[in-house]
Order: C-alpha cells, then structure tokens, then sequence
C-alpha cells in the first residue's frame, strides 16, 4: 500500500521505456529490447550510394558503381526485414523507390536521377501521413506502437498524440521535399547529397519531440492504471 504522498506503484509490466539522456551519454545498454532498430535500416542505400559516389574512381564508371551497390543494399535490407505491419510497409516502399530511382539513374547514367529518391520518399511520406490520418489509423502512432510493444496496452493507436505527431510529420516532409528540389536544381549529384543535409537537424528535433510527446503520454498512462 501507498502512503498518501507516495505516487502510487507503476502496475505489473509497464513499459521500462529508455531515458533519452542515456542516449546522450552513450549509455545505449538495454536500448536494443526496447527499440527495433531495424526502423533505420532503410538509411543504409543512401549512405553507400554517397560513400561509393564520393570515394569511387570517376573514370570507373563512379555513377553505375554508386547506383548498383545501392541497390544491392536495398536488397539486403529488404531481404532481411521480415517483419510484418508498418515496419516491413515502410522496407517494402523504400526498397519500391530505390529500385525505380536505381533503374532511371543507371539507364540515363544520371546520378542526380537516382540521389532524388529522397524527394520522391517526402512525397510518399506525405501522402502515407495525410491518407493514415483520415482512415483514424495515424503513421506515427503505429510506428511506434511497434517498434516499442510496451506501448501497445497504454496507448490507443488513435491518440491524439499520434494524430498531431502525423501531421507535423506531414508537414516537415512536404517542406523538405520541396527544398530539396530546389537544391537538387542548384547543385550537382554529390553536393546535393551534403547538402540535404541541411535537413538532417529538422529530423532529429521531430524524432526526439516524438520521443518526449509520447514518453510522456505514457507516463500519463501509467500513472492513470495505478491508481
């Protein structure tokens, strides 16, 4: 029993959700059974294609190198994602891109072609996000109801959390694609790649904005059962 100033005890099997300033400190002991860190994997095509795009010898055939070793990793990563739900939608539409990019880039020898697979994921990403909202079944919410199953018997994929999570997503997407198509007019294949970048900060603040917002809705929730 719970004096009257003591909180009350957090029920049986609730969520050992990670504390972000551990992330900070390097401290990432224990993440991997709360995190599916597969949900990154689609990252790895894009970093070899700028690796071997960069580094690789210009008169070897640097573009087609770039664009196949790419490719293969697509596969790899498709191959060895076998989950099911959004996880393995998200593999299946990454892998859908690459290879579209992948085939046009190396057919028109065009590397600008295939590094504006990113644009063309923003544009999907905002579709995904606008079309799970309106069928009540939001992408954010059932991103992370997956990748940390705790989550699954405290929040209701249709939270509101969720919903404003989505649609913010939406909305960064849609702005990045479109400054992306304005530095992919401005600059070559290989400066584009470093330059995107400039994005990178943007995405960091929505997954760690995500990661408090639904942290501590959680904690709400956990709270609200022990009572």
């Amino acid at each position: 029993m719970n004096s009257p100033d003591e909180p009350p005890e957090a029920p049986s099997g609730s969520p050992d959700l990670p504390e972000f300033s551990r992330l900070l400190r390097g401290d990432v002991k224990g993440f991997a059974g709360a995190i599916d860190w597969r949900i990154f994997w689609p990252l790895l095509p894009l970093v070899v294609f700028f690796a071997l795009n960069s580094a690789w010898p210009e008169d070897l055939r640097r573009t087609q190198v770039a664009i196949a070793a790419s490719f293969a990793a697509s596969v790899w990563v498709f191959l060895n994602n076998r989950d099911s739900g959004i996880i393995r939608l998200l593999a299946v539409l990454v892998f859908g891109v690459v290879t579209v990019s992948a085939i046009v880039g190396f057919a028109a020898n065009s590397d600008k072609a295939f590094v504006s697979q990113n644009i063309s994921t923003d544009f999907l990403m905002v579709a995904i996000s606008l079309g799970s909202v309106i069928i009540g079944k939001p992408l954010v919410g059932a991103v992370a109801r997956q990748a940390v199953p705790a989550l699954r018997d405290l929040m209701d994929p249709t939270h509101r959390v969720f919903v404003y999570l989505t649609l913010t997503f939406m909305a960064l997407n849609l702005g990045t694609g479109i400054f992306r198509i304005f530095l992919l007019g401005e600059f070559s294949a290989n400066e584009y790649i470093w330059v995107s970048r400039i994005t990178t900060p943007l995405s960091i603040a929505f997954f760690a904005a995500c990661y408090f917002a639904i942290k501590r809705t959680a904690g709400v929730a956990v709270r609200l059962h022990g009572l």
